[in-house]
């Protein structure tokens, strides 16, 4: 049985938290939902690459606009590791994002299912993510390359944020590089940069034996990412002006 105090730990971490987690929840399932919705089989056949780059990018943008201010709309573990790394979330906060996130994509890829049922008859693989024109290995560097931008991006508009630069094209600029990683990568790795986007369609449709590229690939590249930011690439914090400092009688005479 728990304490009293660790129960009124527990409350006040649910009571601050409690938001974000269902913000993550909803956008994470918005995210699989819609963003797969565009991989849905057109003629029987997989739809080109310009529907689910744009789908993902354009939905992304709309959930930073509409999550952003109550959880950061991470939708996706890789940018929840980038914020634990970079020092803006703690360990417990960053582990029910993560719950959160891998819920979502499951109940955001199962109602997808629902309301398509015949996609998911077709013989293809609808929604899954599987390695392309590459191996498994190359497509675990792909993902992790891909990954490795998108937390460069994320840890450069935090910093800029902490600066007091205040940016209205903050989910442009996100989704228009989720649209770029896809059309990138799209070909050799599926693009997922999402652990949770891969889990959710895993869990309801079978594991693969190559799930794991779509863990180690973004989580490594998120890690090396954010480190190489925050140790290499960030600029030092600008020193305050100092004041001008006058001789006596400079001050005396003004």
């Amino acid at each position: 049985m728990p304490t009293d105090d660790s129960e009124r730990g527990l409350a006040a971490w649910l009571r601050r938290w409690w938001r974000p987690l269902v913000a993550e929840v909803v956008a994470t399932a918005l995210l699989v939902l819609l963003g797969v919705a565009a991989l849905l089989p057109v003629d029987g056949k997989h739809p080109p690459l310009t529907h689910p780059a744009f789908a993902f990018g354009l939905v992304v943008l709309a959930n930073v606009e509409a999550f952003g201010p109550t959880s950061g709309a991470h939708m996706n573990p890789s940018v929840t590791l980038a914020a634990l790394l970079d020092g803006r979330i703690g360990p417990v906060a960053a582990a029910a994002y993560v719950v959160a996130q891998i819920f979502g994509a499951t109940l955001g890829f199962g109602a997808l299912m629902a309301l398509a049922p015949d996609a998911f008859n077709s013989g293809l693989n609808v929604g899954g993510n599987a390695p392309g024109s590459v191996g498994v290995v190359a497509a675990a560097g792909v993902e992790a390359l891909l990954t490795g931008v998108l937390a460069l991006l994320c840890c450069a508009i935090w910093r800029a944020h902490d600066e007091g630069k205040q940016d209205p094209t903050v989910s442009i600029k996100f989704g228009l590089t989720i649209a770029g990683l896809v059309y990138a990568g799209g070909v050799m790795s599926s693009a997922s940069l999402n652990p949770a986007r891969s889990f959710g369609p895993a869990l309801l449709l079978g594991f693969r034996s190559d799930h794991w590229v779509y863990w180690v690939g973004p989580l490594g590249g998120s890690a090396l990412g954010t480190l190489l930011h925050r140790y290499v690439l960030r600029p030092p914090r600008a020193a305050p002006p100092r004041a001008e400092v006058l001789p006596l009688h400079d001050k005396a005479e003004r």
